[in-house]
């Protein structure tokens, strides 16, 4: 009886410590995912005809040949990149005003506006303040009143076939600092035919 108490004990045991492995790992399994996307990949992606700089602590997940994700493992941010064929009579004036006029409310207001060339086609992006009620659990803080979060955006669209949406990764302040993201905006460029 004293064996199988002793079997089980170390059974348990090992079960635990698997357990606690498991989640130390968690944290860092991102971090891992990053570097062996690195090392598979290199430093860049390609989709249709472009050429996508990946940060050193971002990994990507290529959809099919119109779209892609970049992750942050840091901050949890995302990027969307997306190959969109637009209309005839589409244009970067009518798709701004568009957005500016007719989708710029108290829920998501428009905070910045920018434009810019990227790869010889010109870019318009918004960067938007979502604001989310975020529920702090009780355990946390003594304060268990919904509290409003941020979750900023960008929105971006080109002349071009290219679309990128940008989503900062966890409730933030009003104003989030958007230069690793217009960082890698700047590395796009044209794969040669």
């Amino acid at each position: 009886m004293a064996r199988l108490t002793k079997a089980r004990v170390t059974v348990v045991f090992l079960l635990a410590a698997i357990a606690i492995a498991g989640y130390a790992w968690h944290p860092f399994q991102f971090r891992t995912r990053a570097v062996v996307w690195h090392v598979l990949h290199g430093d860049s992606l390609s989709m249709a005809g472009y050429r996508i700089t990946v940060p050193g602590q971002w990994f990507a997940e290529q959809l099919a040949s119109d779209g892609a994700y970049l992750w942050n493992t840091r901050t949890g941010e995302a990027i969307w990149f997306q190959v969109l064929p637009k209309p005839s009579m589409f244009t970067l004036a009518a798709w701004s005003n568009f957005v500016q006029n007719q989708m710029n409310d108290a829920e998501s207001p428009i905070i910045g506006r920018l434009e810019f060339s990227v790869a010889g086609e010109p870019f318009v992006c918004f960067e938007r303040d979502f604001e989310v009620e975020v529920n702090v659990p009780a355990h946390v803080s003594a304060n268990t009143s919904p509290t409003t979060g941020h979750l900023p955006s960008v929105e971006c669209n080109s002349a071009g076939l290219l679309d990128v949406m940008f989503f900062a990764g966890t409730p933030a302040a009003t104003r989030h600092d958007y230069s690793e993201f217009y960082s890698v905006m700047a590395s796009i460029e044209k794969n040669s035919p």
